[in-house]
Protein backbone atom coordinates (compact mmCIF):
# COMPACT_ATOMS: atom_id res chain seq x y z
CA UNK A 1 0.00 0.00 0.00
CA UNK A 2 2.83 2.42 0.80
CA UNK A 3 4.27 1.89 -2.65
CA UNK A 4 0.99 2.78 -4.33
CA UNK A 5 0.59 5.88 -2.20
CA UNK A 6 4.09 7.05 -3.16
CA UNK A 7 3.36 6.45 -6.83
CA UNK A 8 0.14 8.44 -6.60
CA UNK A 9 1.88 11.30 -4.82
CA UNK A 10 4.63 11.36 -7.48
CA UNK A 11 2.01 11.34 -10.24
CA UNK A 12 0.12 14.21 -8.63
CA UNK A 13 3.31 16.25 -8.26
CA UNK A 14 4.23 15.53 -11.89
CA UNK A 15 0.74 16.54 -12.99
CA UNK A 16 1.01 19.83 -11.10
CA UNK A 17 4.32 20.60 -12.85
CA UNK A 18 2.82 19.73 -16.23
CA UNK A 19 -0.18 21.97 -15.61
CA UNK A 20 2.07 24.82 -14.49
CA UNK A 21 4.28 24.43 -17.56
CA UNK A 22 1.20 24.33 -19.80
CA UNK A 23 -0.21 27.42 -18.10
CA UNK A 24 3.09 29.27 -18.52
CA UNK A 25 3.19 28.35 -22.19
CA UNK A 26 -0.38 29.60 -22.69
CA UNK A 27 0.61 32.97 -21.23
CA UNK A 28 3.27 33.41 -23.88
CA UNK A 29 2.40 35.58 -26.80
CA UNK A 30 1.65 33.99 -30.13
CA UNK A 31 4.89 35.46 -31.51
CA UNK A 32 6.90 33.75 -28.77
CA UNK A 33 5.07 30.47 -29.32
CA UNK A 34 5.70 30.74 -33.05
CA UNK A 35 9.42 31.22 -32.46
CA UNK A 36 9.52 28.17 -30.18
CA UNK A 37 7.49 26.15 -32.69
CA UNK A 38 9.90 27.06 -35.50
CA UNK A 39 12.82 25.78 -33.41
CA UNK A 40 10.93 22.57 -32.68
CA UNK A 41 10.16 22.23 -36.39
CA UNK A 42 13.83 22.37 -37.33
CA UNK A 43 14.74 20.02 -34.46
CA UNK A 44 12.12 17.56 -35.75
CA UNK A 45 13.93 17.28 -39.06
CA UNK A 46 16.65 15.31 -37.30
CA UNK A 47 14.86 14.03 -34.19
CA UNK A 48 11.63 12.13 -34.70
CA UNK A 49 10.51 12.61 -31.09
CA UNK A 50 10.24 16.37 -31.73
CA UNK A 51 7.50 15.94 -34.35
CA UNK A 52 4.48 15.49 -32.06
CA UNK A 53 5.33 18.36 -29.68
CA UNK A 54 5.87 20.64 -32.67
CA UNK A 55 2.55 19.62 -34.22
CA UNK A 56 0.77 20.25 -30.90
CA UNK A 57 2.31 23.71 -30.59
CA UNK A 58 1.44 24.69 -34.17
CA UNK A 59 -2.14 23.54 -33.56
CA UNK A 60 -2.29 25.76 -30.47
CA UNK A 61 -0.95 28.71 -32.41
CA UNK A 62 -3.50 28.20 -35.20
CA UNK A 63 -6.31 28.00 -32.65
CA UNK A 64 -5.08 31.05 -30.74
CA UNK A 65 -4.54 33.26 -33.79
CA UNK A 66 -6.80 32.55 -36.80
CA UNK A 67 -4.64 34.64 -39.15
CA UNK A 68 -1.94 31.96 -38.80
CA UNK A 69 -4.24 29.03 -39.65
CA UNK A 70 -2.85 28.50 -43.15
CA UNK A 71 0.78 28.94 -42.06
CA UNK A 72 0.44 26.55 -39.15
CA UNK A 73 -1.31 24.02 -41.36
CA UNK A 74 1.62 24.12 -43.79
CA UNK A 75 4.02 23.50 -40.90
CA UNK A 76 1.87 20.65 -39.58
CA UNK A 77 1.66 19.11 -43.04
CA UNK A 78 5.41 19.33 -43.42
CA UNK A 79 5.88 17.67 -40.02
CA UNK A 80 3.48 14.87 -40.98
CA UNK A 81 5.39 14.38 -44.23
CA UNK A 82 8.56 14.33 -42.14
CA UNK A 83 7.25 11.26 -40.35
CA UNK A 84 7.86 9.54 -43.66
CA UNK A 85 11.56 10.30 -43.42
CA UNK A 86 11.73 8.51 -40.09
CA UNK A 87 9.48 5.59 -41.07
CA UNK A 88 11.03 2.20 -41.79
CA UNK A 89 8.81 0.67 -44.49
CA UNK A 90 8.60 2.31 -47.94
CA UNK A 91 4.79 2.16 -48.06
CA UNK A 92 4.65 3.87 -44.65
CA UNK A 93 7.06 6.55 -45.84
CA UNK A 94 4.86 7.16 -48.87
CA UNK A 95 1.66 7.25 -46.78
CA UNK A 96 3.02 9.91 -44.41
CA UNK A 97 4.47 11.98 -47.24
CA UNK A 98 1.18 12.01 -49.15
CA UNK A 99 -0.85 12.94 -46.08
CA UNK A 100 1.54 15.72 -45.21
CA UNK A 101 1.64 17.09 -48.75
CA UNK A 102 -2.16 17.20 -48.96
CA UNK A 103 -2.31 19.11 -45.68
CA UNK A 104 0.46 21.48 -46.79
CA UNK A 105 -1.30 22.20 -50.08
CA UNK A 106 -4.54 22.93 -48.23
CA UNK A 107 -2.76 25.25 -45.81
CA UNK A 108 -1.07 27.12 -48.64
CA UNK A 109 -4.47 27.67 -50.28
CA UNK A 110 -5.59 29.37 -47.07
CA UNK A 111 -2.52 31.64 -46.99
CA UNK A 112 -1.27 31.90 -50.58
CA UNK A 113 0.68 35.12 -49.99
CA UNK A 114 2.30 34.19 -46.67
CA UNK A 115 6.06 34.18 -47.25
CA UNK A 116 6.71 31.82 -44.35
CA UNK A 117 4.09 29.33 -45.53
CA UNK A 118 5.45 29.54 -49.07
CA UNK A 119 8.97 28.95 -47.79
CA UNK A 120 8.08 25.88 -45.72
CA UNK A 121 5.97 24.48 -48.55
CA UNK A 122 8.67 25.22 -51.10
CA UNK A 123 11.59 23.80 -49.11
CA UNK A 124 9.64 20.66 -48.24
CA UNK A 125 8.84 20.14 -51.92
CA UNK A 126 12.45 20.98 -52.84
CA UNK A 127 13.87 18.21 -50.64
CA UNK A 128 11.37 15.52 -51.64
CA UNK A 129 12.60 12.72 -53.90
CA UNK A 130 12.06 13.34 -57.63
CA UNK A 131 9.24 10.79 -57.98
CA UNK A 132 6.90 13.05 -55.99
CA UNK A 133 7.17 15.52 -58.87
CA UNK A 134 7.12 18.56 -56.62
CA UNK A 135 10.14 20.39 -58.04
CA UNK A 136 7.94 22.74 -60.08
CA UNK A 137 5.88 23.52 -56.96
CA UNK A 138 9.05 24.44 -55.09
CA UNK A 139 10.25 26.74 -57.88
CA UNK A 140 6.81 28.38 -58.09
CA UNK A 141 6.83 29.00 -54.33
CA UNK A 142 10.35 30.47 -54.42
CA UNK A 143 9.54 32.79 -57.32
CA UNK A 144 6.42 33.98 -55.53
CA UNK A 145 8.48 34.70 -52.40
CA UNK A 146 10.83 36.90 -54.42
CA UNK A 147 7.83 38.68 -55.94
CA UNK A 148 6.12 39.25 -52.56
CA UNK A 149 9.26 40.19 -50.63
CA UNK A 150 9.20 43.97 -51.37
CA UNK A 151 5.66 44.44 -50.04
CA UNK A 152 6.00 42.16 -47.02
CA UNK A 153 9.59 42.52 -45.92
CA UNK A 154 8.79 44.44 -42.74
CA UNK A 155 6.04 42.08 -41.58
CA UNK A 156 8.36 39.15 -40.79
CA UNK A 157 11.09 38.45 -38.28
CA UNK A 158 14.42 39.68 -39.76
CA UNK A 159 16.13 36.36 -38.86
CA UNK A 160 13.49 34.49 -40.84
CA UNK A 161 13.95 36.76 -43.86
CA UNK A 162 17.74 36.33 -43.65
CA UNK A 163 17.34 32.54 -43.68
CA UNK A 164 14.88 32.65 -46.56
CA UNK A 165 17.13 34.92 -48.63
CA UNK A 166 20.22 32.80 -47.91
CA UNK A 167 18.40 29.65 -49.00
CA UNK A 168 17.09 31.26 -52.16
CA UNK A 169 20.51 32.59 -53.14
CA UNK A 170 22.19 29.24 -52.55
CA UNK A 171 19.64 26.80 -53.95
CA UNK A 172 17.26 28.43 -56.40
CA UNK A 173 17.73 29.31 -60.05
CA UNK A 174 17.13 33.04 -60.09
CA UNK A 175 17.50 35.75 -62.69
CA UNK A 176 20.35 38.22 -62.26
CA UNK A 177 17.86 40.92 -61.24
CA UNK A 178 16.35 38.65 -58.58
CA UNK A 179 19.80 37.77 -57.24
CA UNK A 180 20.81 41.42 -57.08
CA UNK A 181 17.59 42.34 -55.29
CA UNK A 182 17.97 39.57 -52.73
CA UNK A 183 21.62 40.43 -52.14
CA UNK A 184 20.63 44.01 -51.34
CA UNK A 185 18.33 42.63 -48.62
CA UNK A 186 21.33 41.05 -46.93
CA UNK A 187 23.15 44.37 -46.54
Amino acid sequence: MKFNRRVYICLIIALIFVLRADGAASEKSVAEMLEIARKQFYAAIEEEQQIDPAIALFKRIGAAEPKYTGRTQVYIGSLIALRGKHAFFPHTKLKWARRGLALMDSGLQKSPDDIEALFIHGTTCYYLPFFFRRGADAQRDFRKIVKLMPQQLDTYDPKLITNVVAFLLENVKLTDDEKTYLQTLFK
